[in-house]
């Protein structure tokens, strides 16, 4: 009998919107592999531009064959209004973002950038708060600043020395935030009207059109190809693109609270920390190794149900 009421009482916790939460974990998961193959593709003389566009590029004909052996045609069919919002997803949170994220890394270095790109949540919980009347409450902010906190040793190791200032790499840093934390917003919006598949289909199509257009990338893309470049840009365009960004989205379509979910998705610093560690050989301090902690930390507050504590 204790067997299974324990059973239901799994079946209960084990609601739409968990099986959501784990989707965007994974998500996160997945994109904390992005590091190893940038690196890869970089040690072949690819560039930081040309590594980008082929993301969205091997990304949007993965999923177009994906979508073609699931459903046929009918799966590239999307009205005006859903258009727009994938173009909008494409050229801010795709093409954009790449661009002026790499352009803050060029004026602030890497750990700085990193450390402003993951202020994305505190984006997120705002806009959520004013277009969805989500409430925020003590422990989303104690999560949210210990999500920031925890990303910041880290990458720092603790040492304010690592950082770079410039005030306007700082600008670029919290608009490519901005950019980034519109992913959830707009995904928010389509996932109850439009498949997943489709959503992140026409983003990567208008995001490697508009990287096309401004980087050029084919006379690049000659210069470096060989089957490592192009089999590390496969498993670029499956593993980190279309896997993440289809668990992210179909994670959206199960009525979550949005402003748990970048915090949720901040796994992905850890997954790249850990890749760095065991695979690249990379040291890792006891700082380093705190941040992470408190990282994780702030997911499990973030998601603790306080008030059904007596219940559980």
């Amino acid at each position: 009998m204790e067997m299974i009421k324990y059973i239901k009482n799994l079946q209960l916790l084990y609601t739409d919107q968990t099986k959501g939460y784990i989707m965007i974990f994974m998500a996160g998961a997945l994109w904390g592999t992005i590091g190893y193959f940038v690196k890869n593709l970089t040690g072949f003389g690819a560039s930081s531009e040309l590594t980008a566009f082929m993301r969205l590029f091997m990304g949007f004909w993965i999923l177009a064959f994906v979508m073609i052996c699931k459903g046929g045609i009918s799966m590239f069919k999307i009205d005006k209004s859903g258009l727009i919002y994938c173009m909008a997803l494409g050229l801010l949170t795709q093409a954009m973002f790449n661009y002026l994220y790499n352009m803050s890394i060029g004026r602030v270095g890497v750990a700085t950038a990193s450390i402003l790109l993951y202020t994305s949540p505190v984006f997120v919980c705002a806009m959520s708060s004013v277009l969805f009347k989500e409430n925020i409450n003590k422990q989303k902010v104690i999560a949210l600043i210990l999500n920031i906190f925890g990303c910041f040793l880290m990458v720092t190791g603790g040492s304010v020395a690592n950082l770079k200032l410039s005030f306007i790499g700082i600008i670029l840093g919290l608009i490519s935030a901005f950019l980034y934390s519109l992913v959830s917003i707009i995904g928010k919006i389509t996932s109850s009207s439009i498949h997943p598949f489709t959503i992140v289909f026409y983003s990567f199509l208008f995001g490697w059109l508009s990287l096309g257009a401004y980087i050029r990338p084919w006379d690049t893309i000659i210069a470096v190809s060989s089957v490592e470049f192009w089999t590390y840009s496969f498993g670029f365009g499956l593993i980190p693109t279309v896997g993440a960004y289809l668990l992210y989205m179909g994670g959206l379509t199960k009525n979550l609270e949005l402003a748990r979910v970048p915090i949720i998705a901040s796994v992905e610093t850890v997954v790249a920390t850990l890749l760095g560690v065991f695979i690249f050989r990379e040291s890792i301090g006891v700082i380093n190794t705190i941040g992470m902690g408190i990282l994780i930390l702030s997911i499990a507050i973030m998601n603790y149900k306080f008030k059904q504590r007596d219940n559980l």
